[in-house]
């Protein structure tokens, strides 16, 4: 997945984060007000997915309060979640041995199955489509408030006019040119050649905080930690 955003932590004090998001793909032009937001940052942190993924030196052991509830949010997470079985289609615990009691098969399991089986060399197991309102509903039990900031380092149209891809006009010739707006740019179609040529920090981003309800959810996050995402919800 493109990466659209970039996570810096400023702080974290107690159960409340906060952190800047900038904008660095015009796919994304505005940060996410849900909650799930932060809960998807949150357990994209404690379990990245490649070797780039942040805090991996930092954490040392996963926090066992937030491992227990890894298979159900990174289902929530990425609208799915796997279901292993045995050769006779019945489930499997998430270790891929253990058989489930009472025995379910998996024709029975309610959602849409994405193909499958595929086997890992653990077990087979299907890949079953989880509705999005699901982490929706769940958000507010691990992030009870959550703000964020109007963008800041927006261009302005002047200065987007006055870039002219690379042929700068002068205040004389600005002041010849009346006929757009003045006002922050639309970054969904404007801007991204001028913002290309600035720094990290000169570049759109929001202010966010939010508050947990167990501060063991942010103890592996510490000032300074920076990442990339594709979170986008």
């Amino acid at each position: 997945m493109t990466d659209l955003f970039t996570i810096s932590v400023d702080a974290v004090e107690g159960t409340t984060f906060r952190g800047r998001v900038h904008i660095i793909n015009p796919d994304a032009a505005s940060v996410p007000k849900g909650r799930t937001f932060p809960v998807s940052l949150i357990f994209e942190t404690w379990f990245p997915e490649d070797d780039e993924a942040p805090s991996t030196a930092e954490l040392g052991d996963e926090d066992p309060f937030v491992t227990a509830q890894r298979p159900e949010m990174e289902a929530m997470i990425y609208c799915r979640r796997q279901i292993r079985v045995n050769e006779d289609g019945y489930l499997l615990s998430y270790d891929g041995q253990t058989l489930l009691e009472p025995r379910q098969h998996v024709k029975n399991v309610p959602g849409k199955l994405r193909g499958g089986p595929d086997n890992d060399g653990i077990s087979p197991y299907f890949s079953v489509d989880v509705p999005e309102e699901d982490l929706v509903h769940h958000a507010p039990s691990i992030v009870t408030s959550y703000e964020v900031s109007p963008l800041r380092n927006v261009p302005l149209h002047s200065e987007v006019f006055q870039f002219n891809d690379g042929n700068p006009l002068t205040d004389e010739e600005m002041a010849q040119e009346d006929w757009f707006e003045e006002g922050e740019v639309d970054l969904y179609s404007e801007g991204w050649e001028l913002l290309n040529t600035r720094p990290f920090e000169k570049q759109p981003y929001a202010d966010i905080t939010f508050t947990v309800t167990d501060a063991r959810y942010l103890k592996h996050l510490t000032p300074g930690l920076r990442w990339r995402t594709a979170i986008w919800r």
